[in-house]
């Protein structure tokens, strides 16, 4: 027997499972844009830092380095990991489609890791809440009975670079909040129809059959038809074979000796 005989057939492909490879697609798209926005608010940040310190020519170098190096490393941290995520749903998207159980269980993975950051990014918020009523908020003036010398003290190229009103980068932050609630649902939503009963059939053929087939057990007994009529003996050990008799004796053979009947 081949293997393609030994195989369960394939039923055909529920429209669950197009819907959820188009849901991943559009996700994937929306990250590749929101990596572009992350990349672009990269470069006008850099650019900011650079008029920063022409403004301020006696700036402190390693100041200036600081707020290059926290640019690149806060692009990386928003950029990468939804580069990652994209290709990985744009990869399992395919796979998906041509009915792959580890592309659909990796699907399900992503969607508990996006689950995972958002409970925890708004467990972090409510937990910092207390802290700031406590600090008395962020736009809370210093006090001023405080000595001068415990004061921050802001230098110049800070004050310059962040007391300029930044309209784009409150946009791209707005934008960037909405495409990450959009990538959230679209997972999601592939996740859920995923995970029906009618797709977990056609992801896993084999199983649907097994469920299908009667329980093992022991061998029922055999059945005879018999012919109108038939007596059945309930005895069958009655009917063996018959005894063999003895073989008779020869008769006498007859006396010479006799004489024959007178008549």
């Amino acid at each position: 027997m081949t293997q393609d005989a030994a195989a369960p057939a394939r039923p055909p492909r529920p429209t669950a499972v197009t819907v959820a490879f188009w849901m991943q697609i559009a996700a994937a798209v929306v990250l590749l844009a929101l990596v572009g926005l992350v990349l672009w608010q990269a470069v006008e940040w850099n650019g900011e830092i650079d008029r920063a310190a022409r403004l301020v020519p006696d700036a402190d170098p390693d100041e200036v380095s600081g707020e290059r190096s926290s640019n690149v490393v806060m692009s990386c941290v928003l950029g990468v990991p939804a580069l990652l995520l994209a290709v990985g749903l744009a990869v399992t998207a395919r796979g998906v489609r041509r009915g792959s159980n580890i592309a659909r269980i990796l699907v399900f993975v992503a969607g508990g890791l996006q689950l995972l950051v958002v409970c925890a990014q708004c467990g972090l918020a409510t937990l910092f809440i207390p802290f700031l009523f406590a600090f008395g908020g962020p736009d809370e003036e210093w006090d001023s009975d405080v000595p001068g010398e415990f004061a921050p003290e802001e230098s110049r190229f800070m004050r310059e670079l962040y007391d300029t009103p930044d309209q784009t980068g409150d946009v791209l932050f707005g934008v960037g909040s909405l495409g990450a609630l959009l990538v959230l649902g679209l997972t999601v939503t592939a996740v859920v129809l995923l995970a029906l009963p009618a797709v977990h059939r056609w992801f896993v053929p084999r199983a649907a059959e097994d469920a299908r087939r009667p329980p093992l057990g022991p061998p029922a007994p055999t059945a005879f038809l018999l012919p109108p009529g038939y007596m059945v003996c309930p005895d069958p050990r009655a009917h063996g074979a018959p005894p063999q008799l003895a073989p008779a004796p020869p008769p006498p053979a007859p006396d010479s000796r006799e004489t024959p009947p007178t008549s």
